[in-house]
């Protein structure tokens, strides 16, 4: 602004000078002119005026002397030069130089006018006794009878004519500087009326150009600069609610993008990460800010991926399929891959979205599993029913030793039948929740030895003791039955795979927010290598005997959802040979 505010006071100075030397030219000709018409018309005058103070009535042209006297007085009127010439250019009398010194005047111009009868002679010259340049006037003195008795020549040296003109040209340059310095004074104080508010509109501009949209113009100014403010205050308003709704939007689709289970990446025409989210950086085990600006190739560790990409990249067509991930973990994802048209021509971009169907494959295998499991389970009570039925009925029924024999075995049978339908409705139940879980107090204590009595008998015929270690009472809000239901599964659990003379120990801890009940056995335990599918329908770690105790395969699987359905957790310890511990985790409210 300070730029512009010099720019137009030097263009001020400028044209005001112009201007000032146009009329300072002007003005000093025609003053000149009227100065010297004024001064020539004034000496005239004067020597009108000295001409009709001298008495010559009664003169003749010897006697011119007898005025010399008086023009002596009259010598000071306007400091004028007065010269006294008679008809023959004899120098009478001279107010400057004696006139014995003067040549005769008869031959000047202004003389021989006025010797040649006209009223008036005038001229202008350089004076040969003074060296000046003066300005001569003569006029004729007659007497009574209007004979001409001599010439009266009244001079004034030129630049006293012109001395007004100078000093009204200096007034006037005087006025000029005066006005010149006024007016750059003015030209400044206006330039910075408007200069300011031009400044807080660029300010607001530049405020603009760097993303800041909470100034706003408040100056005044002239009209135009104003409305000027005004449209810069609505621009500034519009862009503000627009960035304000783009950073919502922006805001709303990161935070979608960053929270979808999908991975999402997009890759630019050079194969570079622009846009990658966490579940993309957690699949590629990468973090998500190192992952900006670096080559796919660096990062994926996936042969089928990279394959998919490029063919995207070269077909320009969308990809679909289902890959295998072995870094840096076994994962099964499904693959889309979507190109993009860029802005510019040509340019090509792709969207690439892993889906991880790890789960639902393993669940598609354990449903699959359960199906299998299921039907050969159920296959062999309705095999042995099938079988003793036909026997029976094909006469056997008539030897009685034989038929109470076979019923036995059919009523067991069919009672294993019965245990394994309900156990598989009960899992499919608490799979999708729709055992009701009633909410009372409950004590802790007397849950675990109400389920010890339920074992009891059968921890008697193997001579086992059962065990509580409890440090303080503990008290939850839960469903009593099926806290019962979990505690006796996995006691008959520990029971059946502990040898007779065994021991399983109860401990309750109570902690800060839960409690943690651990089942302790010192049976046969578990291989490693099969502690993470215990929990899986029909799974059994020995299936002979667990088949032979009257086992459906469903109890653990049972135990997990019904611990789960309580808020809870369960996990499993075990050493081969040493014995088994479950550890249940349940809150205190």
């Amino acid at each position: 602004m300070k730029k512009l505010q010099f720019r137009i006071v030097i263009i001020f100075i400028l044209n005001f000078s112009l201007l000032s030397l146009c009329i300072g030219l002007f003005s000093n000709n025609l003053l000149k002119e009227y100065g010297i018409a004024n001064q020539q018309q004034h000496l005239q005058d004067n020597a009108e005026l000295v001409r009709s103070l001298l008495n010559t009535k009664d003169l003749n042209a010897d006697q011119l002397e007898a005025i010399v006297s008086p023009l002596k007085e009259l010598k000071g009127m306007d400091n004028e030069r007065v010269t006294l010439v008679r008809n023959n250019g004899e120098v009478v009398y001279d107010s400057e130089v004696e006139a014995a010194t003067l040549d005769n005047h008869r031959t000047r111009s202004e003389i021989k006018n006025v010797l040649d009868g006209n009223k008036l002679g005038t001229t202008e010259r350089e004076s040969t006794s003074t060296n000046e340049t003066l300005y001569y006037v003569a006029v004729p003195v007659q007497n009574q009878q209007n004979q001409l008795i001599g010439v009266l020549r009244l001079a004034i040296p030129l630049s006293k004519m012109v001395q007004v003109n100078q000093q009204l040209m200096l007034s006037i340059g005087l006025f000029i500087l005066f006005a010149l310095v006024l007016g750059v004074l003015l030209t400044l104080f206006t330039t910075r009326r408007i200069a300011k508010p031009i400044e807080e509109v660029m300010e607001v501009a530049k405020d603009l150009s760097n993303n800041r949209y909470h100034n706003r113009y408040h100056g005044q100014s002239y009209g135009e600069i104003s409305e000027l403010g005004e449209v810069m205050n609505h621009l500034a308003e519009s862009l503000e609610s627009q960035m304000y709704e783009i950073q919502q939007n922006e805001e709303r689709i990161d935070s979608l993008v960053n929270h979808l289970v999908i991975g999402v990446m997009l890759l630019d025409e050079q194969r570079q990460i622009q846009i990658v989210n966490p579940a993309m950086a957690a699949m590629l085990d990468q973090n998500s800010e190192t992952l900006i600006g670096k080559s796919y190739v660096e990062v994926t560790k996936s042969y089928g991926l990279t394959h998919m990409i490029e063919k995207a990249y070269r077909r320009r067509t969308s990809q679909n399929d289902e890959i295998y991930f072995y870094y840096p973990e076994d994962r099964i994802l499904d693959v889309n891959i979507v190109p993009i048209t860029g802005k510019i021509k040509g340019e090509l971009n792709l969207i690439v979205l892993l889906y991880d169907i790890t789960e639902i494959r393993k669940l598609e295998k354990i449903r699959t599993d359960f199906v299998t499991n299921a039907s050969h389970e159920l296959r062999t009570p309705v095999t042995a029913l099938k079988g003793f039925s036909e026997t029976l009925l094909d006469g056997a029924m008539e030897d009685k030793e034989v038929l109470q024999q076979f019923l036995e075995i059919m009523y067991t049978e069919s009672s294993r039948l019965d245990l394994l339908v309900n156990d598989i409705l009960a899992l499919a139940r608490l799979e999708q929740k729709q055992v009701p879980m009633e909410q009372e107090r409950i004590d802790l204590q007397s849950v675990i030895f109400s389920s010890f009595q339920l074992v009891q008998q059968k921890a008697d015929e193997k001579e086992m003791n059962l065990i509580l270690i409890e440090s303080e009472p503990v008290y939850l809000l839960g469903d009593e039955g099926r806290l019962k239901q979990i505690f006796t599964n996995l006691l008959s659990n520990g029971i059946s795979y502990t040898e007779s003379g065994g021991e399983i120990v109860v401990e309750v801890k109570k902690m800060k927010n839960e409690t943690s009940i651990s089942i302790k056995d010192n049976g046969m335990g578990i291989p490693e290598a099969e502690l993470d599918r215990i929990f899986e329908r029909f799974y059994r770690v020995d299936k002979a005997r667990s088949r032979n105790s009257g086992g459906t395969g469903l109890g653990l699987s049972i135990v997990k959802y019904l611990v789960e359905n309580l808020n809870g957790s369960i996990e499993v310890e075990s050493k081969l040979g040493l014995g088994t511990t479950f550890i249940i985790r349940l809150p205190l409210n």
